[in-house]
């Protein structure tokens, strides 16, 4: 079989790599990386003539691009896409309905939301770690002086966001209804936390200040949930990681590897950010705790990063989610916590209990060496298709 990988924005090579281990024919497109969420004419071109003049099995992507999906459609060419961020908007556009995709999403409720618009070929699909790369660690005594921390976070504070850009526009009643939102959720990691919907009277009050007609490109969410998703998680993720970092950081050693400002924090060892395929997994093996915070538009998905952790046989702290359970023994493989109370006390007693907190890196790293490796995961994809197709 050949496959036509194409790349998207911030998407690794993973799925090729992993595909031509397993004795695949694949090609790269030789283009810019596509947009899900901007149609390039030339790219599209691109595309359309290389399809003319070779000849493939599958089309295959990070993300579901609207663009691609339209383009296989016209070649009859089975279009596998496999998501790993929620909400993905381009997954509620009309191109979602093209009989010739098959469309991996690893979030359980983002999958049922388009199973029951009726989306065909839709499937649900943890994610998976190349553990050829993040194995290949060459840990040099320089590397043990700079990156072995008691507890340690990779990531950005998401203080770019929509609430933070347009809050101050809002009259005061209106602010606080916004805020209400905020302070009911923050930091509660108990159980699923659904799609936010964005209030009806602030929703009137943006359509009475601007023309907001064109924000919402979805044709499966209502304007109400496009934006409430715009406003709240990437917000209530600033708030969030921010309130976890300073909180640790009043009784333990913490260390953030970021691009963000990080004016906001106390007591919090910050460090520029750093390479995806190299410099990180030194820290999550070297850390004693990497902690993980996910954003809350991922209702029930187990994101990248924690697999991106136990692929190093790092130890993995992260805010509850209710498919880890589906995937993981909790305090056994991965731990989580469910309150800022309990991520504390979890901290405290895996750093004083060595033996335990290694125990359970050692385990989390088997289960995903056996059960969410590239060539586990991307197996069960092509057997799906082509179950399907037959």
């Amino acid at each position: 079989m050949k496959f036509l990988f194409v790349p998207t924005h911030n998407s690794i090579y993973d799925i090729p790599w992993a595909l031509q281990s397993m004795g695949y024919t694949v090609d790269v497109l030789e283009s810019a990386p596509f947009d899900p969420n901007n149609s390039v004419v030339e790219q599209n071109e691109y595309l359309t003539a290389h399809l003319e003049n070779n000849l493939y099995n599958f089309v295959i992507s990070y993300l579901f691009i609207p663009a691609v999906s339209d383009i296989c459609a016209k070649f009859n060419i089975p279009y596998i896409s496999w998501t790993y961020d929620s909400p993905l908007t381009a997954l509620f556009t009309p191109p979602v309905f093209h009989n010739t995709n098959y469309t991996f999403i690893f979030d359980k409720m983002q999958c049922k939301r388009l199973t029951d618009a009726g989306v065909p070929h839709i499937f649900h699909m943890p994610l998976a770690v190349n553990l050829e790369r993040t194995g290949c660690l060459d840990i040099t005594e320089e590397d043990e002086h700079l990156f072995s921390h008691d507890i340690s976070f990779v990531g950005g504070l998401y203080e770019n966001n929509t609430y933070n850009a347009l809050i101050q526009a809002f009259p005061e009643n209106l602010q606080l209804k916004l805020k209400l939102y905020l302070v009911q959720n923050m930091c509660h990691w108990e159980s699923s936390r659904n799609w936010p919907e964005l209030p009806q009277d602030c929703l009137d009050f943006l359509f009475s200040q601007t023309d907001i007609s064109s924000w919402n490109q979805t044709s499966l969410l209502n304007d109400t949930t496009y934006l409430g998703l715009l406003f709240f998680p990437r917000k209530l993720a600033e708030l969030e990681r921010v309130t976890v970092l300073n909180t640790l950081a009043q009784d333990f050693d913490v260390h953030l590897y970021t691009k963000s400002p990080t004016n906001f924090l106390q007591n919090v060892n910050t460090h520029t950010s750093v390479d995806y395929y190299t410099v990180m997994n030194k820290i999550f093996y070297l850390s004693k705790i990497n902690l993980n915070v996910t954003l809350s538009s991922i209702e029930t998905g187990v994101p990248q990063r924690i697999l991106d952790i136990m692929g190093c046989g790092g130890f993995v702290l992260t805010n509850y989610q209710e498919e880890i359970e589906d995937l993981f023994v909790i305090g056994k493989e991965i731990e989580v916590f469910r309150n800022i109370d309990e991520l504390r006390e979890k901290c405290a007693y895996y750093l004083s209990h060595e033996k335990e907190r290694l125990t359970i890196a050692m385990k989390g790293y088997k289960k995903v060496r056996d059960s969410f490796s590239y060539q586990h995961q991307l197996k069960k994809i092509i057997s799906i298709v082509q179950e399907d197709l037959k």
